[in-house]
């Protein structure tokens, strides 16, 4: 019998027809014992491993094995195992089972079935947000009973985020605004010989509707969409788990803080756009009307009632509520990666936008069958 191998974890053998593959040693994942398939004789008829001196089992014999049958079957050399583990055997045999997968074709659904679908889809949504602001009125409540004194140090951070930080794209925005209100009217205002009436058009756009209105969408589009972003890579993290593990509140410690400040915050946003707004007007009407800025800011005063203010400050408070609602809710509703996170921060813009609009056309209506 030659010997063909002989090192520390094979010894190899050949008969005239037979090899035999004997398994001595502790497997060590650094060695390789696939250098001696090179050496097996063409005219092999049979192979015989033999594991009776083996003295552990570990994955570097266990990829041996696979490899020795593997190379067996594809020369149609027929394997026979001695005194192999049980479990090696077990794991092969799992391993060699292919499971019968029946592919069902695709089933296709009728247009009332998909229509069936989106409204229980809808319903399930509507049902899970008015849980969520139910649950927030709950604790909103509990704070107004009974304010802890660490509420209100983890409220001071976000009403400087929602406030003073807002306050430079606020400024510009509403200045264009009232620039571009005032370029506009004054244009058409002059053909009757009323230009002085740019002022009056500009108090009360900007006090009733404009400023609220854009206030409202420039933080959707900043502060909701953070919020939504800041709770939702904390769900992607598992932190939201973490702090129901230990029995924190999620509503209390994330959303009414952010909530708040955001209510309280718009509407002196709102007041400071006003002011800005009816600036950016005067500064584009001067050259075109014959009075002076005090003239403007006379006629301005005569325009404004405070109901007229108090209306926009109420509108901008409301949008408030509905920016900071929608932007934790989103977040809180957020999946478990990178991609959710854009879409919850996305979805949080496109529907607190929304829903200002809606609550604004609301307001309009109330205002006109009020008389206000």
């Amino acid at each position: 019998m030659n010997e063909i191998l002989n090192s520390s974890i094979l010894r190899v053998r050949s008969d005239a027809q037979t090899v035999f593959v004997e398994c001595v040693g502790t497997w060590d994942i650094t060695q390789s014992p696939w250098n001696f398939q090179g050496q097996i004789p063409q005219n092999t008829k049979k192979i015989v491993l033999d594991a009776a001196e083996i003295r552990s089992v570990s994955s570097p014999f266990l990829l041996f094995f696979s490899r020795l049958k593997s190379w067996a079957a594809q020369r149609a050399i027929p394997l026979e195992t001695k005194n192999l583990p049980e479990s090696v055997e077990k794991i092969f045999h799992l391993s060699q089972i292919t499971p019968t997968i029946h592919r069902q074709p695709p089933q296709k659904y009728g247009f009332f079935y998909g229509v069936g679908q989106r409204i229980i889809d809808y319903c399930s949504g509507v049902k899970h947000s008015a849980r969520f602001f139910a649950d927030t009125l709950a604790e909103l409540m509990g704070i107004v009973v009974a304010c802890p004194k660490n509420f209100v140090k983890n409220l001071l951070p976000f009403i400087q985020q929602t406030g003073v930080n807002a306050l430079p794209i606020v400024a510009l925005i509403s200045a264009l605004v009232g620039l571009i209100l005032a370029f506009v009217s004054v244009v058409q205002l002059e053909r009757f010989g009323a230009s002085i009436y740019v002022a009056d058009l500009v108090s009360l756009a900007m006090a009733r509707e404009m400023g609220c209105l854009m206030t409202g969408v420039i933080m959707a589009g900043r502060t909701g969409a953070a919020f939504a972003a800041s709770i939702g890579s904390m769900q992607a993290n598992e932190e939201l788990d973490a702090l129901q593990t230990f029995g924190i509140n999620r509503i209390h410690y994330l959303v009414l803080p952010r909530l708040i400040a955001l209510a309280l915050m718009m509407p002196l946003l709102c007041m400071f756009a006003d002011l800005i707004g009816i600036a950016g007007g005067m500064v584009s009407a001067l050259p075109f009307t014959k009075g002076g800025p005090l003239q403007y800011l006379i006629q301005t005063k005569k325009a404004l009632a405070v109901t007229d203010v108090l209306i926009g400050l109420v509108k901008s408070a409301v949008f408030g509520v509905i920016v900071g609602g929608i932007g934790c809710y989103r977040g809180m509703c957020c999946g478990r990666n990178a991609a959710a996170v854009g879409e919850a921060t996305t979805s949080a813009v496109v529907q607190g936008i929304t829903w200002i609009i809606i609550a604004d056309a609301i307001f309009a209506v109330l205002c006109t069958a009020l008389g206000i």
